[in-house]
């Protein structure tokens, strides 16, 4: 269609990328419900660290290595998103690898690593870590810090998009989508919604609204936030071999597990011990400390990267699998979904995040 000024769309789904696409296209006009039946942040959007890390993610995750350009591109497209939705802790603090004792030696790979993709990296002494984040281990040693990385604080990013969505005229529904054809979309409650075009951004949410959907993947991740623990909201992400440390102003969190095939959210004894141990790897005060734990489950494809585009079934788009790079892509998904749905050119990764690239496998 040429432009959606006063379509009626229904996003189902208000994590990162549906809160986002939803802003995006009532901000152009569209008539917008959002439609999510989970509390506000209750979803792996919500449980998440906020970390926007093209570097490291693409040098310590191996679905992610090749895809570098596309996480800095999405990266860059912050700071203007942020400016809009107001205070939600964005941060260009950048983001400090260390080395566990108990763990081999990787600053130098990681290091060569970066310099390989173009990365600005530099190595702290001792002294410098501890001055760049108060509180760490002293026996941390050196550590190598980048500023590419950047972060945010999920959960005023979550209530702030919510709250622009409002004020664009925008509605949102404590409902589920159950079904949808084009001019109608129905709601868990019996409610009938005018729509012409349904926006799946469900994650991992087991629905059959459109046939793409069968080939996500669960991941459940769990996570720690220390809430007595503020070493200060601006100081660099700490990572690590077997997780990272991310400051935030209620609380440090120390995570995550990568639990592939899981989609229950109960958290575990082993993963809690576990990530307790890492803590007070990273930092000593935290040894015995109080923490409380939470659970979340993502949705991922094949090769690491969301589904963006048009599904096989009419009417229906989607914007679903971005795996642990929610928060990171999601204003470039909102943009690619305003323009494919204004009939404009989606831009350079339309092809690589096509929604139907797997039919054919």
């Amino acid at each position: 269609m040429a432009g959606f000024n006063r379509a009626r769309i229904v996003v189902a789904g208000a994590g990162a990328l549906g809160a986002s696409i939803a802003l995006v296209l009532a901000e152009a006009g569209a008539r917008v419900v959002l439609a999510d039946p989970a509390s506000l942040g209750d979803n792996a959007s919500g449980v998440a660290a906020g970390m926007l890390a093209p570097a490291f993610e693409a040098v310590l995750d191996e679905d992610s290595k090749a895809h570098f350009p596309l996480m800095r591109a999405a990266r860059d497209l912050w700071p203007d998103v942020a400016a809009g939705l107001g205070d939600i802790g964005f941060r260009r603090s950048g983001a400090i690898w260390v080395d566990l004792p108990s763990a081999g030696p990787l600053i130098d790979s990681h290091m060569r690593a970066l310099a390989c993709l173009d990365v600005e990296a530099a190595l702290l002494s001792a002294g410098e870590l501890l001055d760049h984040i108060p509180g760490l281990a002293v026996n941390l040693g050196s550590g190598l810090f980048t500023p590419d990385d950047w972060r945010l604080e999920p959960g005023k990013a979550l209530v702030a998009l919510r709250d622009a969505l409002l004020s664009a005229g925008g509605r949102i529904t404590a409902q589920s989508v159950l079904a949808f054809e084009p001019g109608a979309a129905r709601l868990s409650d019996g409610e009938t919604l005018a729509a012409d075009f349904l926006v799946v951004a469900t994650g991992a949410a087991r629905t059959d609204l459109a046939p793409e959907l069968a080939g996500l993947r669960p991941i459940k991740g769990q996570i720690l936030r220390y809430e007595d623990a503020r070493p200060g909201d601006d100081c660099p992400v700490v990572r690590c071999q077997g997780g990272y440390a991310v400051a935030a102003r209620d609380g440090l969190r120390v995570g995550a597990t990568m639990e592939p095939g899981l989609d229950d959210r109960r958290v575990t004894d082993a993963a809690t011990t576990a990530l307790a141990s890492l803590s007070g790897a990273l930092f000593q005060k935290l040894e015995g400390a109080a923490f409380t734990a939470r659970a979340g489950v993502r949705a991922a494809t094949s090769d690491g990267l969301p589904l963006v585009g048009p599904s096989a079934r009419d009417g229906v788009w989607l914007a679903t699998g971005a795996r642990r790079n929610g928060w990171l892509l999601a204003p470039l998904v909102a943009r690619m979904l305003a323009a494919y749905l204004a009939d404009r050119d989606p831009g350079p990764y339309a092809g690589l995040l096509a929604a139907r690239r797997f039919a054919s496998s």
